[in-house]
């Protein structure tokens, strides 16, 4: 059997066997009309591609890059760039019509049933049309075989042809065709390839060809004037510039359109749309190259030949013939089976419903109809083959009916503006009437440029009966119902300008040469041996007549190689480099890998063996370079090859084909695996890294937290227990039961406490800035995609808030947590995430009344805060959450955020994080989304969650020295001998103060502990009250530690706890948070307890004391604070003793601030 009749049986009989294979998965109307919207983004975009390129595609292609060259490169840019205007522009405003199974049903959405069943007629003409011209071009195809008589029995041959496409379509719908699609357009795929490799490889005299080449006028920019241009178009700049419009005009051709509601997403369809016009751009170029290739070779073309037929007649292989028309059979078929599936769904989907005026469909009855429809359309443009003549023409007057009447209202409708159904049924039927004269009753010939303006007259003939009628609700300039996917891909577009622009600012720094010098000094090691040898081994493949010549250069690419052998030996020798080595790196492996490798291949005059070792040349740098900085290089010395000595042609294409090279490529592209796996070794293990460090931090806070509990442990809990039943010892028989009862209730808010702070992330105040919270975004954002993972997001600011008041890190790991986490679960579709930013309150209330154990709580409330915060609502769906004007923020534990599996551990995590902040979390989750709010303060300083505790004092030790420790003595002699304390209680409780308050150090450098004793040795000068020395010694540890008012009332009782609650600058009632100093003076001024006044006026007194250790600024901040308020309200408290002092002390440091 002829090998060209075999390849084209082969290729049939598989096609058929995949088409029914598919199909039996089909059993319902949606499986069949849209694949269940389950196919991937390749798929679909493929069976675009398939769909747009007919059988006529191949040798119109070729012809006119031969004859028309650079002209018909531009000309075909105009298609691609339709469908990438059509992503950006287009589909991108369609998510309101996604669920939709045809372009008629879009249409009937938008402008009522009359015009859903007139789309559906006008769809159909198309389909049959388009059907009918790819079966024609197949019969024409038939007939060019000379072998099995095909020309006697083309007709035959067609109508099996078309039988087959039909049958598979009949059957397996959507899924069948796109899949054979794929099938087929990568049998044509290779043909380009092929048809190059086949004309370089019998090429004669390349370099001189290639010469007269790029000489030829229509292959060179500056001989434009030249160029013949399209015949359907005048030459006039003007009509050009027109055609190229009418060629960017997405016409929802209804097969084409179909692919998008064949897409899951939006996102999915866009991808679709875009990838199809980028492959198609790079088709393009290929042709180009492939007519570059036939020029190259030296074949000679007859005048006015048709390029395919003059490749087809070459014949330098068996079966390229029936390669090539497989090919052409293959473009044909994929066109065919879009159209013809298309085409059923708008009779079934469409029409059918409304002449059985049916309005309910089942499945199996729909099913049914549009297998049978499909099948008649399909005998119906076999019939319609055999008679037709005029292709071009057939299609054009079709289009004049379509284009006008369908495309118009859905591009409009798409930027948001909605025609009036009676307007869009006025302007299809004058369209229609004025395409029925032109054809039928005047017998004009319609050209391409007249369907284009039939598109204008039909935009001016519904803008004007529109305006013209009576204007109804939700008509006009409206816009589209939901633009967040418009919003979405403007933001991606915006970062992926803002990545490529922080890439490139990053190549002129430092730090970017930086990470690509090698940390190993392996590498050194190894890349200079191989300079070496590359070196030794190509000095036996150069020419004699150049060695005298060239030997320096030698020399130098052998020292090169041997100082980079022994760079790791020197004594300057540093893992890291410096700015120099650097910059010499990368300089150093360009003229050895690039303009070395050019060089000896020109000595050796393009010996196979100096080939190979460029290409492995090649594959090493781009294992030691990015490749960015590979290809710049690389494209560089190509650039300047001709001025590289010694002055050379190139040689054959065909002598370059050796084992070496073939080799060396292969070597090539073992070097690219390997990067490409490396790279993404890399990237997991970043995620692993990055995961790790989350994970540790976390487990590191909670073990200091713990370390902490169980330092202080020893200092209330097991003790206040064992005195509670020593206590009980006395009292067997008339037990105190009321007073024991507090002290266990006491106890009880106290453990719960701890509880509470055990489950509690803290932050470090040093650490907490005011942050903008959109670079922040979009470094969490940067930090997922490196990850390799294709996270979209869409952010939506309904805020003026620029900046948050926060720990930059922890703000940050708290979005790349839940961006990493959202964007791979099992609710996303295309990776999209949603991120919201609103306005909103956080509230702090008290807890219940009942609950109060300290008598002070209610002197000092005040009114709980209200802060001003932002709502962040992280989404998986599009549909924003509706944010509360306020959210009520309790210290309450609760189980509502326990992580039910691994996945949702980040959630716990998330909570940490905004609770240390003072925020509000919430998880909503449904059956098809997972929503997680978190609302963070503005400016939360007075309400976050600080350490109390500096990892130091969790070894127990504690800030001494020889003066702390005189001082210690001193005021336990003093206590002693003044007051009723006796030494035990003393001692007992400067230990707890030093415990508390661990290694923390003063400003003048004096242990922390120092200052609560000399405020009680002030305090002493007023007073000899037990519990107001008490009070003095433990009035700081409430604020700065983590001892909590529950253990002071356990272990000294209510009054001295009421006394450290009074003097504390906190609200220790429920939630902790800070007074702003207002409310602190405010809860003084009321307080009428003169035990409060006096530790308050020692507190500030001492501190005075000490003052000079602290900046200018501070202590004139300090001094002016004394003199406005505590001055006159140690006067208005009658505790005068130390008011002379305070005023001295205040009045020096003044005058000197302002002397």
């Amino acid at each position: 059997m002829d090998i060209d009749l075999l390849i084209i049986i082969v290729f049939l009989v598989t096609t058929l066997a995949i088409g029914l294979y598919c199909s039996r998965s089909v059993t319902t109307f949606r499986d069949y009309a849209v694949g269940s919207r389950n196919m991937s983004t390749w798929v679909v975009t493929i069976s675009l591609i398939a769909t747009i390129y007919g059988g006529n595609f191949l040798h119109t292609q070729l012809t006119g890059y031969y004859y028309q060259g650079l002209y018909m490169l531009l000309l075909s840019l105009g298609s691609p760039l339709r469908f990438y205007l059509a992503s950006r522009f287009i589909i991108v405003r369609m998510k309101e019509w996604l669920g939709d199974f045809s372009i008629a049903e879009s249409m009937g959405r938008l402008c009522g049933r009359s015009v859903r069943i007139l789309t559906a007629i006008f769809g159909i003409i198309v389909t049959i049309a388009k059907v009918s011209a790819q079966f024609k071009i197949s019969l024409i195809i038939i007939e060019s075989i000379t072998s099995c008589n095909a020309p006697a029995y083309a007709n035959y041959y067609t109508v099996i042809l078309g039988l087959l496409v039909t049958a598979y379509t009949i059957l397996g719908g959507a899924r069948s065709v796109a899949l054979t699609d794929v099938y087929q357009f990568c049998f044509f795929s290779i043909c380009l390839p092929i048809l190059t490799f086949t004309f370089l490889y019998n090429a004669q005299n390349t370099w001189i060809n290639w010469q007269k080449f790029v000489n030829m006028s229509q292959f060179n920019l500056s001989q434009i004037a030249t160029w013949d241009l399209s015949p359907t178009w005048d030459n006039s700049l003007v009509h050009l510039f027109a055609y190229f419009i009418w060629h960017s005009i997405f016409t929802f051709d209804p097969a084409q359109i179909q692919r998008f509601y064949m897409s899951s997403s939006i996102q999915q369809a866009t991808k679709v749309f875009f990838k199809s016009g980028t492959i198609r751009i790079i088709f393009s170029l290929l042709f180009l190259v492939v007519i570059a290739a036939l020029y190259t070779s030296g074949n000679s073309v007859p005048p006015k030949q048709k390029i395919l037929d003059y490749i087809i007649q070459l014949n330098h292989f068996p079966g390229i013939k029936g390669l090539l028309i497989t090919a052409i059979i293959a473009l044909c078929i994929s066109t065919v089976d879009s159209y013809l599936h298309t085409g059923s769904v708008l009779f079934a989907n469409d029409i059918w419903p409304f002449i059985t005026c049916s309005r309910e469909r089942t499945d199996k009855y729909s099913l049914r109809v549009v297998r049978i429809s499909s099948g008649l359309i399909g005998i119906a443009t076999i019939l319609i083959t055999l008679h037709m003549s005029n292709i071009r023409q057939f299609l054009n007057k079709v289009f004049y009916f379509y284009t006008p009447s369908v495309t118009v209202p859905m591009i409009m409708a798409c930027f948001g503006f909605r025609p009036r159904s009676a307007a869009v049924l006025w302007s299809m039927g004058i369209n229609t009437a004025m395409t029925v004269y032109h054809i039928f009753i005047k017998g004009q010939a319609i050209r391409e440029r007249d369907v284009f303006l039939s598109l204008i007259y039909g935009a001016f003939i519904l803008l004007i009966f529109h305006y013209l009628l009576p204007k109804k609700p939700n008509t006009g300039w409206v816009g589209i119902p939901d633009d967040s996917p418009v919003k979405l891909q403007n933001q991606e577009t915006k970062r992926w300008w803002l990545r490529k622009l922080y890439y490139f600012q990053s190549i002129f720094t430092t730090s970017y040469w930086k990470d690509t010098f090698p940390k190993n000094a392996t590498t050194f090691i190894a890349s200079g041996i191989y300079f070496i040898i590359y070196s030794s081994i190509l000095l036996f493949y150069v020419r004699k007549v150049y060695i005298f010549s060239y030997i320096y250069w030698y020399i130098a690419v052998m020292a090169i190689g041997t100082i980079v052998t022994i760079y790791p030996t020197f004594h300057a020798y540093k893992q890291e480099g410096n700015r120099f080595l650097h910059g010499l790196w990368p300089i150093l492996l360009c003229v050895v890998f690039f303009i070395s490798g050019i060089t000896y291949m020109k000595l050796s005059h393009f010996s196979p063996m100096s080939c190979a070792l460029f290409i492995v040349n090649i594959g090493l740098s781009s294992l030691l370079l990015p490749y960015t900085i590979t290809i710049v290089m690389l494209s560089f010395v190509l650039l300047i090859y001709r001025w590289i000595p010694p002055h050379l042609d190139l040689v054959s294409y065909k002598e370059l084909i050796t084992t070496e090279t073939m080799i060396g490529l292969t070597i090539l592209l073992s070097c690219l695996v390997y990067r490409y796996l490396r790279n993404t070794t890399n990237r997991q293990l970043q995620t692993i890294a990055l995961t790790r460090s989350c994970d540790q931090q976390y487990a590191l806070d909670s073990l200091h937290n713990q370390a902490n509990w169980n330092r202080l442990d020893p200092t209330y809990s097991g003790k206040v227990l064992q005195d509670m039943a020593d206590e009980l010892n006395p009292y067997v028989v008339n037990l105190p039961i009321q007073e024991f009862q507090k002290k266990l209730y006491i106890f009880s808010q106290s453990l719960l406490k701890r509880a509470k702070e055990e489950r509690t992330f803290t932050l470090d105040s040093k650490s907490i800035h005011k942050v903008d919270i959109e670079k922040l975004i979009l470094k969490s954002y940067e930090t997922v995609r490196k990850l390799d993972i294709p996270i979209q997001l869409l952010v939506t600011k309904k805020t003026k808030e620029k900046y948050l008041l926060t720990a930059p890190t922890t703000f940050e790991r708290l979005l790349t947590i839940n961006f990493l986490n959202l964007c791979q679960g099992k609710y996303i579709i295309d990776h999209a995430v949603y991120l919201t930013i609103s306005d909103t309150l956080l509230s702090y209330p008290f807890p219940e009344p009942n609950q109060v154990s300290i008598r002070s709580t209610h002197e000092k409330q005040l009114k709980a805060p209200i802060l001003s915060a932002l709502a962040f609502s992280i989404s998986t769906d599009a549909d924003r959450p509706n944010i509360s004007p306020t959210y009520v923020v309790t210290d309450e534990l609760t189980s509502d955020y326990l992580p039910k599996t691994i996945h949702n551990l980040y959630q716990e995590e998330s909570r940490q994080m905004v609770q240390a902040h003072g925020g509000y979390i919430e998880t909503i989750e449904t059956e098809t989304g997972l929503t997680c709010l978190y609302i963070l303060p503005i400016d939360g300083k007075k309400v976050m969650q600080f350490k109390r505790y500096h990892t130091d004092d969790l070894s127990n030790k504690v800030a001494e020295t020889d003066e702390s420790l005189a001082q210690e003595k001193e005021l336990i002699r003093l206590l002693v001998s003044n007051t009723t304390l006796t030494e035990q209680k003393v001692k007992k409780t400067i230990h707890f103060i030093k415990q508390a308050h661990g290694n923390t150090i003063r400003k003048s450098g004096d242990p922390y502990y120092t200052h609560p004793m000399g405020v009680t040795k002030i305090v002493l000068e007023a007073t000899k009250n037990a519990d107001t020395i008490l009070a003095a010694l433990l009035h700081d540890v409430v604020e700065d530690t983590t001892v909590t008012l529950e253990q002071i009332e356990l272990l000294y009782g209510v009054e001295v706890a009421y006394i450290v609650d009074m003097v504390t600058h906190y609200n220790t009632y429920g939630l902790r948070w800070k007074l702003d100093k207002s409310d602190n003076q405010i809860i003084l001024n009321k307080c009428k307890d003169i035990r409060v006044v006096q530790i308050k006026l020692a507190d500030r007194l001492h501190n005075l004391r000490t003052i000079t250790a602290r900046k200018l600024e501070d202590q004139k901040r300090i001094a002016k604070d004394t003199v406005e308020f505590y001055i006159p309200w140690s006067k208005k408290n009658n505790v005068l003793t130390w008011v002379s002092e305070m005023e001295n002390i205040c009045e020096q440091i003044l005058n000197a601030g302002s002397s």
